[in-house]
């Protein structure tokens, strides 16, 4: 048996935590000396203080816990690590919620902060070509899970295009196409440039979209090296020069991506270098 002390050190799990389980009954000593209260564990509690320790970390209470566990050891493997599972990716999404709130404050900041000095990007307006691309479409439901729609959709569709024999070139070119903010809803293509031969090409594979990409004569656009998740600050730069210099957006923000493809399997480690792009027009033409 084991002392409290050298229990605590071989299940990493606080003195203090122990002497709590065993209070609510949810881990009791294996024996307790009457004259001394020193409290002594064997080794095989250590499954059900495992148990214990992920359920907790799971978000359950320790009442939820106690209810759950009852007096058994052996919550099944599998079960188990079917809700820790569940839980991982729920954080992982709190995660990158609060990556994209961090950012999105952030490029707010600056921008307040930067309101009267010169931009930070050079801005360019030039035209647009026509693009044939293979593409996908989607509504993302929220902002925060743009990220990941786009590895996923970009790895899907890589692998369509492997399947239908369609070769890909560069660039890769992800279009939002809502035609107001929004931070819920993103109508989003994942898309990449392929021969024009291709569009032609019966029977496309279910849900790929073979099509030009339309070209237009004006377009604001700025190059950026940095990170995916910064891309906040340029989008916001690159709108407000529109706006100051009298023009409107009249098609989707598009964000192509220079460096090569993003998706993780094709991706190079070198610093992602976007170029976005935004049609648009005088505000006196629209009127």
């Amino acid at each position: 048996m084991f002392k409290i002390g050298d229990f605590s050190q071989l299940a990493q799990v606080s003195v203090r935590m122990l002497r709590h389980y065993d209070k609510l009954g949810l881990l009791t000593p294996s024996y307790t000396d009457k004259f001394t209260g020193y409290r002594y564990y064997t080794i095989d509690q250590l499954p059900r203080l495992n148990r214990i320790v992920a359920l907790n970390g799971l978000g359950l209470t320790l009442q939820e816990i106690a209810d759950l566990l009852g007096d058994r050891n052996d919550l099944p493997v599998e079960e188990l690590r079917g809700m820790l599972l569940l839980r991982q990716k729920e954080l992982e999404r709190e995660l990158a919620e609060k990556r994209w709130q961090l950012a999105s404050v952030a490029a707010r900041l600056q921008q307040i902060e930067q309101e009267h000095d010169p931009d930070p990007y050079e801005i360019v307006v030039k035209p647009l070509a026509e693009l044939p691309v293979a593409a996908l479409r989607v509504m993302a439901p929220t902002v925060q899970e743009v990220g990941y729609f786009c590895q996923t959709l970009y790895g899907r569709l890589y692998q369509m295009l492997a399947a239908a024999g369609i070769a890909w070139q560069t660039p890769e070119v992800t279009f939002y196409h809502n035609d107001e903010y929004r931070d819920t809803d993103i109508d989003m293509e994942v898309a990449v440039a392929v021969a024009e031969n291709s569009l032609t090409q019966t029977p496309a594979p279910d849900g790929l979209i073979l099509h030009r990409a339309p070209g237009c004569e004006l377009a604001a656009a700025l190059t950026f090296e940095g990170s995916f998740e910064n891309v906040v600050r340029p989008i916001q730069s690159l709108l407000r020069w529109i706006g100051l210099h009298r023009h409107a957006p009249v098609g989707p923000l598009r964000e192509v991506h220079l460096s090569g493809p993003a998706h993780a399997a094709l991706a190079n480690d070198a610093l992602p270098v976007i170029e976005l792009q935004v049609p648009i027009a005088p505000l006196d033409a629209m009127r």
